[in-house]
């Protein structure tokens, strides 16, 4: 007799395996959603008719009021050419082989469903305004942990050796309809109220919980900032700095230069450098003012531009912070370690998504009093107009021709 195990390895009931079900099923309802259908071809699917996904025990059905767009789906939909992303897919495939999945990971929505095993017996002394319920408006946390491995047990879920993805390893939210773990469900307002948080900002808050993490990493109070990356979350981490008191902020690009050095001058750079041309006047500039200390204090690497890896350990000075965000899109050249980083004394942290969940709980306090207008600031990053699914082809060839940074699709309703 067959038997299926959880993460842990033990080994579920029949009633915990139908239960627990995550996969489409024949029967259900149908929803369209767009799907990545074979790794070695571009581009993505548009599914009509898909079964919608169970809601399996201890999760909770949401439908999806918008879901954003970020620079991993963009990886997935030009698959053909990226063997990492690639390789990344395919990373809990086992012997069967890739199996086509949703894409999508950064979203919001309605709740819809609650599956069995949760409030009733978990959550009955819980203060009713926190306990999630059919009619709340909420995203999730679309990075799914084991919960069992030294790291999920030790306060750093986030790192979880056995993570998946939603979008990446399993069903995400590129459809009418996605389901996630109770546990990692946020909720944004009782009642589908959206009135703190409307749906073009909680869309990507996921993206936004990326750039919030990297910025708390380090005290930038009093600090000179080198953002190295003016795209969504290099413009988010621009604002962030300065809010959080940073004394001076370099902001480097290379593409769509007057429209994101515009963005982040407004959001609070005191020097913007276009490096697609090489990295002098940068170095120059940071020569000329941080005499003192030969190099500034913190540098938050937020584009995975091999060239920027190399600029933030020049620039970085001895005793400082080298934040990494951005990942590399080849491999990096011979570094030279010794006086990049040991001679130098740098700290050097590198960021995976959101801790959980003191990130998500930063990031709303800071959304909900909406200090510094971070809203407003957010919603310059948007495109103005959101897309059906339908028109997934316009949209990521926006985004290609890097006309848009950041946009939004609307599901299409059945």
């Amino acid at each position: 007799m067959s038997t299926t195990k959880d993460v842990s390895g033990a080994v579920l009931s029949s009633k915990e395996q139908t239960a627990c079900k995550s996969s489409r099923s024949e029967g259900s309802k149908t929803m369209r959603c767009l799907m990545k259908e074979d790794l070695g071809v571009n581009g993505l699917t548009l599914k009509e008719g898909v079964p919608e996904p169970l809601v399996g025990l201890g999760d909770v059905k949401i439908k999806v009021l918008g879901t954003a767009v970020c620079g991993t789906d963009k990886s997935i939909y030009n698959s053909a050419g990226n063997e990492g992303i690639r390789r990344e897919m395919q990373r809990y495939a086992g012997a069967q082989g890739y199996r086509p999945i949703i894409t999508g990971h950064e979203f919001c929505g309605v709740v819809e469903e609650v599956g069995a095993g949760v409030v009733a017996d978990h959550w009955s002394n819980v203060p009713s305004h926190l306990v999630i319920e059919p009619g709340d408006y909420v995203t999730a946390e679309m990075h799914m942990s084991c919960g069992h491995c030294y790291l999920c047990r030790t306060g750093a879920e986030h790192i979880c050796t056995n993570v998946k993805v939603k979008g990446v390893h399993l069903d995400g939210c590129f459809a009418q309809r996605v389901t996630v773990p109770y546990k990692n469900v946020i909720l944004l307002g009782k009642g589908g109220d959206t009135a703190q948080i409307p749906v073009r900002i909680g869309a990507l808050l996921d993206a936004f919980g990326n750039a919030v993490h990297t910025v708390k990493e380090v005290d930038v109070r009093g600090k000179s900032v080198a953002i190295l990356g003016a795209g969504p979350l290099g413009l988010m981490a621009t604002f962030l700095c300065k809010a959080f008191g940073a004394a001076r902020i370099y902001l480097t690009e290379s593409a769509d230069i007057s429209r994101r050095f515009e963005l982040g001058t407004a959001f609070g750079a005191d020097l913007c450098f276009d490096v697609s041309g090489g990295s002098n006047s940068l170095y120059q500039a940071v020569d000329k003012w941080e005499i003192g200390s030969n190099g500034v204090d913190v540098v938050l690497e937020m584009s995975g531009s091999v060239p920027a890896y190399m600029d933030a350990f020049k620039i970085v000075r001895n005793g400082g912070t080298v934040i990494l965000l951005g990942i590399a899109r080849e491999p990096l050249p011979k570094f030279d370690i010794a006086n990049g980083v040991i001679w130098k004394g740098v700290t050097v942290k590198g960021i995976f998504g959101r801790k959980m969940y003191d990130t998500w709980e930063t990031m709303l306090r800071l959304l909900r009093s909406n200090q510094f207008d971070l809203k407003g600031q957010l919603e310059k990053i948007i495109c103005k107009r959101s897309y059906r699914l339908s028109e997934y082809r316009e949209a990521f060839d926006l985004l290609a021709a890097g006309k848009e940074m950041k946009l939004v699709f609307t599901p299409d309703e059945n």
